[in-house]
């Protein structure tokens, strides 16, 4: 299935895998929410996501890049007048977010293990 469409339907998915995709995305939505970023559009496109049935790591993996793509570049807008140690150091740069960095130890990981198998 993952050749013809690109992912992973959920019911190919161990439940595990799917539920922890879930539980994500619902903790992803409740951070934007004490953020004061989650406008009704936001989460109403997130619960949607995450009610959907092709849920799974991959598509969440790739719904936070999307978003800390987004993240940087409006980031780095805001920020083109700042002294460069500044703007790399600034708690408001995502690249110094915990979950960026997760993220991009993860994606690291998953390429790793993908060039080993193929």
């Amino acid at each position: 299935m993952k050749q013809l469409t690109g992912f992973i339907p959920v019911a190919a998915l161990p439940q595990s895998t799917a539920a922890s995709a879930k539980k994500q995305l619902l903790e992803t939505i409740e951070w934007l929410h004490k953020e004061g970023a989650a406008t009704e559009t936001n989460l109403k496109l997130l619960t949607a996501i995450v009610e959907s049935i092709l849920c799974s790591e991959e598509s969440y993996t790739r719904f936070l890049q999307c978003g800390f793509d987004a993240a940087i570049e409006l980031f780095d807008i805001s920020s083109q007048n700042w002294e460069f140690e500044e703007s790399m150091s600034s708690p408001y740069n995502p690249r110094n977010w915990d979950k960026y960095r997760q993220l991009q130890q993860t994606r690291a990981l998953l390429s790793t293990s993908r060039t080993v198998t193929d």
